[in-house]
Parts: C-alpha cells; sequence; structure tokens
C-alpha cells in the first residue's frame, strides 16, 4: 500500500512542477536564457521538505511521510531538469547563468533547510 501514498503525492507533486514551469513562461516571457521554472519549483520542494521534517515530524504518520515527502517533493523538484538546463548553458558559454543557477539554487536550498532546523530547535 506505501507505493500507492507516493504514486499519488507524485502526481500531485509533477502537476504542480509542470504548472509553474507554464505560469514561468507567461511570467518571463522567454525573455531570458535563465531556467526560473526550475529554480522556482525546486526551491518550493525545498520548502515543504522544510516545513515536514523540522516543523511537523510528530504529527506526520508513514502514510503522510510517504506522501508529502517522498510523493510530492521528489515529483516536484527535479534534479534531472537543473542538470540538463545547467548543461545547455554550459553549451551556450552562458557561463553567468550557469553560475548564478548553480549558486542561487543550492544556496537558497540549503538556506531553506538551515532556517527550517533552526526555529525548529
Amino acid at each position: 500500500m506505501n507505493w500507492l501514498w507516493v504514486f499519488l503525492g507524485g502526481g500531485l507533486g509533477s502537476m504542480a512542477r509542470y504548472a509553474i514551469s507554464k505560469g514561468s513562461l507567461h511570467l518571463f516571457k522567454e525573455a531570458t536564457f535563465f531556467p526560473w521554472a526550475t529554480l522556482i519549483s525546486n526551491t518550493v520542494a525545498c520548502g515543504l521538505l522544510a516545513f515536514f521534517v523540522y516543523s511537523i515530524p510528530d504529527k506526520l504518520t508513514e502514510n503522510h511521510r510517504l506522501f508529502w515527502i517522498v510523493g510530492v517533493c521528489g515529483g516536484f523538484s527535479t534534479f534531472s531538469t537543473f542538470s540538463l538546463e545547467n548543461w545547455i548553458l554550459i553549451e551556450q558559454k552562458a557561463w553567468p547563468f550557469v553560475a548564478a543557477n548553480i549558486l542561487v539554487s543550492l544556496g537558497l536550498g540549503i538556506s531553506i533547510m538551515m532556517g527550517m532546523s533552526r526555529l525548529s530547535a
């Protein structure tokens, strides 16, 4: 039965990721090389993950953990797209965008985790 919770959460997370991708195209009008959708998705997924891990861990059942942490956060964040977009930027020799994407993505993700862990302590 565990797989069902992961499956349902992953579907929801993937749909949210898709919605952010479509929304960012309208918001940023393809006027930039920067991969905004992936940055937004991964940052929000880090925030959700930090919330579930650090703010309410005792309130989550195993099914909730599988649904929210493994399913939703796993389907919502995307390391493969992050890697591909950085590779495309490297091929285009868009070095400032490569550096910014890697530093901002990792910096935000780690900062969110650090901040939530300190708030829960």
